[in-house]
């Protein structure tokens, strides 16, 4: 079901691609109004300030679902990146702005995921804060890909 709403919003993202005055609104599925690279540029920046080193390497804006699944359980299962700085990691991800919209238009709170509306948190980890990961996170976590798009969708234009 993510995986289907995933490629429609992917679809609409390059329909969308040219009108910016919609970018990062529902309107356009929440497409991204700040080129990939631009927007990689920042993440790293706020990563190499606040996040560990063996977390870099999560500090891109990959939206491609199996891309962004390995790239996350690598950097856990390596013992790399520890679990207790995915806090850190989704800050830097969300450039301090809510990106709660995002998710809920990408079925993040979705009822078929079986954690209510826990997985929101990880969409505006400025105010709600993540202070700790527990198991009912790990579904959040399994749609790292839907996070990443949605961070990087919040980012303003310039």
């Amino acid at each position: 079901m993510l995986l289907k709403a995933f490629v429609i919003v992917a679809l609409l993202h390059i329909i969308y691609a040219e009108d910016k005055s919609q970018c990062g609104t529902i309107e356009s599925d929440f497409a991204p109004c700040v080129p990939k690279d631009r927007a990689n540029a920042l993440f790293k920046q706020c990563c190499q300030q606040y996040a560990p080193e063996g977390c870099q390497e999560l500090c891109q804006y990959e939206s491609d679902e199996i891309t962004a699944r390995n790239l996350l359980m690598q950097s856990i299962k390596s013992e790399k990146c520890d679990l207790k700085h995915m806090g850190a990691v989704l800050f830097c991800a969300s450039q301090n702005q809510d990106n709660r919209k995002c998710c809920e238009h990408l079925n993040m709170a979705d009822a078929k995921l079986g954690v209510g509306n826990r997985c929101l948190r990880f969409c505006d980890p400025a105010g709600e804060g993540i202070n700790t990961i527990s198991r009912n996170d790990v579904t959040c976590l399994f749609n790292w890909n839907v996070l990443m798009y949605c961070h990087h969708s919040g980012i303003p234009e310039e």
